[in-house]
């Protein structure tokens, strides 16, 4: 029993859980200690180095394209403070009109200096920042909401607190990958009872419509069973 334990073990933990280092690290009471603490004890020698920097290189990668996808954004918008520029630029053209236009010169050279400084990327990041400052300490026991910390928190890591919020909302669940491409199972069984009548209705719709679109035809369960059983006869 313990070597059939100890294999299905290397099989599930044989590498390292992204999903659930990312969310591990996303709290804001572990951060990335928790991934050099955890590694250790679960991979031995050179495995548990290779696994803490090959979570760190996909984390910081993961985050670039948090960052990438916000350019691109504030680019199809205009940019903030671009957008705030334009519209301070055509309130201040407004008011000249109507006073000497010296009056507002120097206000649309400043706007103009803050759209320039706020567009640049700054030295360090958002990921940068979170894990360099100390973890949030909480007694044992004490309740402690992360997905209300990040929002309480998401004007100072901007696009981190997106990152963090699409992460930690993703539900964990596991199932047997011999499941996943086994098709003779029944689509309702012991184990998905409860499942509602439209989400059953959608997983037959759907699983058809796959079907369909591959040129795939389902077979029936009569026929299985016929192909199972063969009898062969005599030849007289």
């Amino acid at each position: 029993m313990t070597k059939k334990m100890k294999a299905k073990f290397d099989k599930y933990w044989g590498e390292c859980n992204l999903l659930m280092a990312f969310g591990a690290v996303m709290d804001p009471r572990m951060k990335f200690v928790v991934i050099e603490f955890a590694c250790p004890k679960i991979y031995q020698g050179a495995d548990s180095l290779r696994n803490v920097q090959h979570v760190r290189c996909l984390l910081y990668e993961m985050y670039e394209e948090y960052v990438r996808s916000s350019e691109a954004e504030l680019d199809g918008d205009g940019g903030i403070a671009g957008g705030s520029s334009r519209s301070t630029t055509n309130t201040l053209q407004s008011v000249d009109h109507q006073s000497d236009s010296k009056k507002y010169s120097d206000w649309h050279d400043f706007t103009s200096f803050v759209s320039s400084k706020t567009s640049t990327r700054p030295i360090k990041s958002d990921l940068d920042n979170y894990l360099e400052d100390g973890l949030e300490l909480c007694s044992e026991g004490q309740k402690f909401d992360v997905i209300a910390w990040w929002k309480n928190n998401q004007a100072k890591y901007r696009i981190l607190s997106r990152m963090a919020v699409d992460i930690l909302s993703i539900p964990i669940s596991t199932v047997a990958s011999e499941s996943t491409f086994s098709a003779g199972e029944r689509v309702v069984d012991t184990y998905r009872s409860k499942l509602g009548v439209d989400t059953v209705q959608a997983l037959l719709c759907g699983s058809n419509w796959v079907r369909c679109h591959y040129g795939l035809k389902g077979r029936v369960k009569e026929e299985e069973e016929d192909e199972e059983v063969e009898i062969v006869l005599p030849i007289i």
